[in-house]
């Protein structure tokens, strides 16, 4: 299938919609499940997660929104279709918040563009897991956490004596005038050995606003998605296939985070017309985002040291952007005036989990090997070198985006020991990169005599890890991981480049891996029958800390060590003493039958070795870090009723930390913010009796319209008010 072209990729995932309607027998007397909303996620160790129930409750229109709710999880960038992108415990680059999509690694790393195109309709769970503790992915990249989505399949939906149904949801927000639908259907056969789920899902809205009405020109979203998914269990073998499609198209500024996009002069506005004089400012761009995933898992039940896991992924992420024919300037570093991005990441695995004891101790001994294949091709056409052979007559890849490969061969094994109430866990792995360059078709960015030099670098090197867990009462456990990993320089880092004659002109193969050493420990307490008999209580804290070695920036400010000689070709990028960030986060939680309610803290700092753009100058805090955030939420339930409804809180403090305070800090930062305090409330309702089939849902976000600033929105105000509806029901 991914050799059509992507509308009539989307258009046959859509129709699949329908052929999967006989796929099973009628459907037996639907019932019901009782509502379910809790005031938080459960906490486990280094870990958060945003359940089904709490997907429905937010409706959120992109995963970094849904994210944004959790600690120590922030979103970066607007809130503009295609702007937006994650920053976990300060780390905010797109190779250090690693996203996978039913096991398929993700990736897009296009300049000042979002991070993750993923419809919130189509997943059933997400699990954040924070730091770079985890042994099952290969090291290039995560250094800020690991992003687990897994999307809906027919067990979600398919209610208790069910074999076959159908779902569909229509949805509303105030603020962009908003309208989405979706349409699922699912079924299972009787002995549940096979099912499948295909979904569709569409969205249109306007412009969204600011408090004061003030419109975001080209923040339109124009979305459609679809989930074609199945699997199937022969003896004891589970084979498991998804296919998810997104795409959205629409004017947009080329910098999809940015905020106002500069007003047309009178002269522009006279001589081309309003709109045309506002396009010319933007750029039509069509997104296509694919993931195919295939899943064979083998678990003999009289064979516990047997749980093997093989999977192919496929996942690829296409953007075309063309500039209005009347636009005659070239736009060379913002794209030209017409380009063409693509990345590909492909990857195949095999792991085993065996389960095994000897003596007093019983063992979790988990292996596995991996490769991973990171394809990027990129093109750009400018008017502004049409005649320039040096510029290959204007067709030519960015130089601030070049093209390339990265392969990437891995192995993990991991052992994890169980005495008592004492769990230790202990992993190595070793990875080894190979980073292609493909030379630029301009020979003003081919130049071996300017340093340009498109060869293959090499990587590689252990990641050792450790972990405890102490179980010190049914109540109250302890929980430490200590973990040294690395990363190679990205496709972007070492093949950038400048034209001959600039400042740091070259090429950067000579670039040292970045390396992290990361610690966090914490407690987890779980109480029941706090308040009432029915009631459960959980409480989780943890301490982080990073320090960061090597780490890779662009060549900016001082250009080497006060007093050295500085070479003739200077490579664009460098490696720096490195950082550090450090925080606390608070988790907690508490349900029972009539009420819940939640309540999160983050909180972190960090500190550069001296600064990007001056390594030997005065240490600088760490751009990426945001400001402390205090989650809260508190509500009632009428089960009888099928209703739910509470507040949500959101508490955010300034930041004055900022690298601006030091001199030579850095070339680019966020300007300070302000604190901010934001309310909003929600509902959720299921039918009973003969309105069963039904379910609707409300949710307020700035209930009290307040005009704000994100710190990690690079000043972008925030948008108004915004009253969200949903409406589905099971045919």
């Amino acid at each position: 299938m991914n050799a059509l072209p992507p509308s009539l990729r989307l258009k046959t995932l859509l129709l699949l919609c329908a052929a999967a309607w006989p796929v099973s027998q009628a459907a037996a007397e639907t019932q019901l499940p009782a509502v379910e909303v809790r005031g938080s996620r459960v906490p486990t160790p280094g870990k958060s997660e945003i359940s089904a129930a709490d997907i429905e409750r937010q409706q959120a229109t992109s995963v970094p929104q849904l994210l944004d709710t959790l600690p120590g999880v922030d979103l970066s960038g607007s809130m503009r279709p295609g702007g937006q992108s994650l920053n976990i415990w300060g780390f905010g680059a797109v190779e250090d918040v690693k996203v996978i999509l039913d096991g398929a690694p993700k990736g897009f790393e296009k300049y000042r563009q979002g991070s993750v195109f993923i419809e919130p309709e189509l997943i059933r769970r997400i699990e954040v897991d924070k730091g770079p503790h985890s042994s099952l992915y290969s090291n290039n990249g995560g250094f800020g956490g690991t992003v687990r989505i897994e999307t809906k399949d027919a067990a979600d939906l398919l209610m208790p004596g069910e074999s076959f149904g159908a779902l569909l949801k229509s949805g509303y927000h105030s603020n962009d005038k908003e309208t989405s639908g979706s349409a699922s259907v699912y079924g299972a056969s009787n002995d549940r050995r096979f099912d499948i789920l295909a979904s569709g899902t569409l969205r249109r809205s306007g412009n969204l606003r600011r408090t004061n009405g003030q419109e975001y020109r080209y923040s339109r979203n124009h979305n459609d998605a679809a989930l074609l998914k199945t699997s199937w269990r022969q003896g004891d073998s589970r084979f498991t296939l998804s296919l998810i499609e997104n795409r959205g198209e629409g004017w947009s500024p080329f910098d999809a985070k940015r905020g106002e996009i500069p007003t047309p002069t009178d002269a522009e506005i006279a001589r081309y017309g309003e709109d045309e004089a506002w396009r010319r400012k933007v750029l039509w761009r069509d997104t296509d985002d694919s993931t195919l995933s295939a899943t064979w898992r083998y678990a003999p039940v009289d064979r516990p040291w047997l749980n093997l896991t093989v999977r192919w992924t496929d996942a690829r992420t296409r953007q075309h952007d063309k500039r209005p024919d009347s636009v005659t300037a070239g736009f060379p570093s913002t794209g030209g005036n017409e380009s063409w991005t693509t990345y590909r990441d492909r990857q195949a695995e095999i792991i085993n989990e065996a389960a095994f004891a000897t003596g007093e101790l019983n063992h979790v001994l988990t292996t596995g090997v991996q490769w991973h294949d990171n394809r990027r091709d990129t093109m750009m056409f400018t008017k502004q070198y049409a005649t320039s052979a040096n510029h290959h007559y204007g067709w030519m890849q960015p130089y601030y985006m070049p093209s390339g490969r990265q392969e990437t061969l891995g192995g993990f094994v991991q052992e994890s020991l169980t005495r008592g109430a004492t769990t230790l866990t202990g992993a190595a792995r070793f990875d080894q990169v190979t980073t292609h360059g493909v030379p630029n078709l301009a020979p003003a960015y081919n130049n071996p005599a300017g340093g340009h030099d498109y060869r293959p670098t090499r990587h590689s090197g252990w990641s050792p890890r450790l972990g405890a867990i102490w179980r010190a009462t049914s109540r109250l456990s302890f929980y430490a991981d200590v973990s040294k990993t690395w990363r190679a320089p990205l496709i972007d880092e070492t093949y950038e480049v400048q034209s001959a004659g600039t400042s740091a002109p070259a090429t950067s193969r000579s670039l040292k891996k970045e390396r992290i050493t990361a610690w966090r420990a914490g407690l987890l307490v779980s109480a029941d029958s706090v308040l009432s008999e029915s009631d459960r209580l959980s409480f989780a804290a943890t301490l982080f800390r990073n320090d960061v070695h090597n780490n890779i920036e662009k060549r900016f400010g001082v250009m080497v060590e006060p007093g050295s000689a500085k070479p003739p070709r200077l490579s664009f990028y460098r490696n720096l003493p490195g950082y550090r960030t450090e925080g606390v986060e608070l988790e907690s939680s508490w349900d029972s039958r009539s009420a819940f309610a939640g309540i999160s803290l983050s909180w972190m700092r960090g500190k550069h070795h001296g600064t990007i753009r001056n390594p030997w100058g005065q240490d600088a805090p760490v751009m990426d870090v945001a400001p402390a955030k205090m989650l809260a939420t508190l509500g009632a339930k009428w089960p009888v009723y099928g209703l739910s409804a509470g507040w949500q809180g959101r508490f955010v403090a300034a930041q004055d930390e900022v690298p601006g305070n030091v001199e030579d800090a850095a070339a680019y930062q966020y300007p300070k913010s302000k604190g901010y305090a934001l309310h909003g409330l929600f509902a959720q309702w299921q039918g009973r009796g003969a309105l069963k089939r039904y379910a609707a849902g409300l949710a307020i976000d700035n209930l009290f319209n307040r005009d704000y600033t994100p710190y990690l929105a690079e000043g972008v105000y925030a948008p108004g008010r915004n009253i969200k509806l949903s409406l589905s029901v099971r045919l």
